[in-house]
């Protein structure tokens, strides 16, 4: 067919591809920044406390808390800390990496025992590709662990049902390593799609075939077994923090307990829109094929779309609402829209064809707009340095650090740029087809490897908590230090010691305290007279602001 993907599709080229796709979007420059976010490094003081022998059930994170996640992430990165010798940026972030990568070739195995190479390779490009994938596929979080089993088991029970696998086991361990990767809800989502799709397609006899009998105690025994464990490990505090406030009351409304994260109802359209991109904007598209499918794959298209409507839908009624969350749908939305375009190229249907202009159109443009930004940068910054001080980016610390990266980098940002430049003028040239995807999507992966030499190890650098940390542990050498007002996940990370926080009114006194500076400029003079600023970071946030201090204690305050 005009434009299409036959040969590239087939799985001696695309798994290969896809491998390789993947390794460039989340394993290049993996470990060479800093954490410099609040999430990744609380995840990092679980993982230090698992290799340093804190405990492999439940160990305290940071030595003083209960972790609010079950620690299958934790305990990957382990393995691949104690393999590379110690605790890094790069090994809390491998999981991540590696099982976004899993997905995305998962995704093209399944889409094509249940479709055909050509669906299933658009797919996996389309979702490897999305803003949301891509951020959590490098992030030290848990929930590309999440989204990786859940896609083996919304898939899987798909495929069983349809008799095309009889791995029932796979199924009921990629449930269980779900609920171990973040809880009930790893299971819940899957076997509420399957109980909402048997219904309403009289698909009966796939009771038997997914084998829940034998199944669900499999679930039981490896997930419930870590529960147990915990429960036994930590007593209430854990049933607490992990059942109650981490699961139950994120969906249920309780005053005993503050769910981050509220929003109101329409907030996860928006981070759906956002998410997506750049796939967005052809997402009815993938509607369209849905309501004109006919045949013996109508009911497969069915359960994807269950699956999207039913993640989206308790998401939604919950509390807590995030745009993360909605990473158990993507790989069932990319397959949807794949699978769309597949049958607007083989139709003919005239929508592709200003699709495609579009994205060769798009790409040119940003590939133009990145060539300016980075001869601005290595030229003539200061047109640049002027629209991020409109955009309120006052650090001053960011201008040099953009200015060095973009010198270090400029042939290979040149050459990448080039490239995007000239898929997008393929595009234009060519016209409609399959390939629009490929292209759009290597097009994509140059400015994903852009972003992450320059711009990302740029933002970490001058943010990051981890220098100042160093040098103030340095200072504090074997004296008492205490956090007031609470934890940092970056200090307790980079200083790899326990440090208890201290509150107002406490009885003892540490030599030593992390404070924020707005925290101590709120702080009546007596107080602050009582500690002198040993050493002060530079901020951590883009517009200039948020400080660290470490303030030392005033062995003879003042008195006047």
């Amino acid at each position: 067919m005009p434009g299409g993907l036959n040969s590239p599709a087939a799985p001696r080229i695309a798994i290969p591809l896809l491998l390789g796709l993947g390794l460039v979007l989340f394993a290049v420059n993996l470990g060479a920044y800093p954490f410099y976010t609040k999430g990744e490094p609380r995840e990092g003081v679980t993982v230090l406390a698992m290799v340093q022998g804190g405990g492999l059930i439940l160990p305290l994170r940071a030595g003083i808390e209960i972790p609010s996640k079950p620690p299958l992430m934790h305990w990957l990165a382990a393995l691949a800390s104690v393999a590379a010798g110690g605790v890094t940026e790069a090994t809390v972030r491998l999981p991540s990496a590696l099982l976004a990568i899993g997905g995305i070739i998962a995704c093209y195995l399944y889409l094509r025992l249940l479709f055909d190479d050509e669906r299933a390779l658009l797919a996996a490009l389309i979702l490897a590709t999305t803003f949301q994938y891509l951020q959590a596929g490098t992030g030290a979080r848990v929930d590309m662990t999440l989204t990786f089993f859940m896609e083996l088991a919304f898939f899987e029970i798909l495929a069983i049902a349809e008799g095309l696998s009889g791995r029932w086991p796979l199924l009921y361990g990629a449930l269980a390593l779900a609920v171990l990767s973040k809880g009930p809800v790893g299971a819940v989502l899957p076997g509420l799609t399957a109980s909402i799709w048997i219904l309403y397609e009289r698909r009966w006899e796939a009771i038997r075939q997914l084998r829940p009998l034998y199944g669900i105690p499999i679930v039981i025994v490896i997930a419930g077994g870590w529960y147990v464990g915990a429960a036994i490990v930590r007593g209430a505090a854990f049933v607490h923090k992990q059942l109650l406030a981490e699961n139950l009351f994120r969906i249920i409304h309780s005053g005993a307990v503050h769910e981050g994260h509220a929003h109101p109802f329409y907030y996860l359209i928006f981070a759906l829109l956002a998410g997506f991109m750049p796939w967005t904007l052809l997402a009815p598209a993938a509607w369209l094929g849905y309501v004109r499918r006919k045949g013996a794959t109508a009911g497969r298209i069915r359960y994807l779309v269950v699956c999207c409507i039913v993640v989206f839908a308790v998401y939604d009624f919950a509390q807590s609402k995030r745009g993360v969350y909605l990473l158990a749908m993507y790989p069932a939305l990319a397959a949807l829209l794949g699978i769309a375009i597949a049958d607007a190229v083989e139709s003919g249907r005239s929508w592709m064809t200003p699709v495609t202009r579009t994205a060769g159109f798009v790409l040119l443009v940003s590939a133009a707009a990145g060539a300016v930004a980075m001869l601005l940068l290595t030229r003539n910054p200061h047109p640049i340095a002027a629209l991020m001080v409109r955009i309120g980016w006052t650090n001053a610390a960011l201008m040099p650090a953009l200015i060095q990266a973009a010198a270090n980098y400029l042939v290979v940002a040149v050459l990448l740029l080039l490239a995007a430049a000239a898929l997008g003028l393929w595009l234009l040239v060519r016209g409609p087809g399959n390939r629009m995807v490929l292209a759009s999507a290597v097009g994509i992966a140059c400015f994903v490897l852009i972003t992450n030499l320059i711009v990302i190890p740029t933002t970490a650098k001058i943010t990051s908590l981890r220098d100042f940390t160093r040098a103030a542990m340095r200072i504090v050498d074997d004296h008492r230090v205490a956090y007031f007002g609470g934890i940092d996940y970056e200090i307790a990370f980079y200083s790899d010691r326990t440090i208890p926080v201290l509150t107002l009114g406490a009885r003892w006194t540490p030599e030593f305290l992390f404070c924020w500076r707005n925290i101590y400029d709120a702080l009546p003079p007596a107080a602050q007279h009582k500690y002198s600023i040993a050493s002060e970071s530079q901020p951590t946030e883009l517009d200039g602001g948020g400080t660290m201090l470490l303030l030392q204690l005033v062995k003879h305050p003042s008195t006047h």
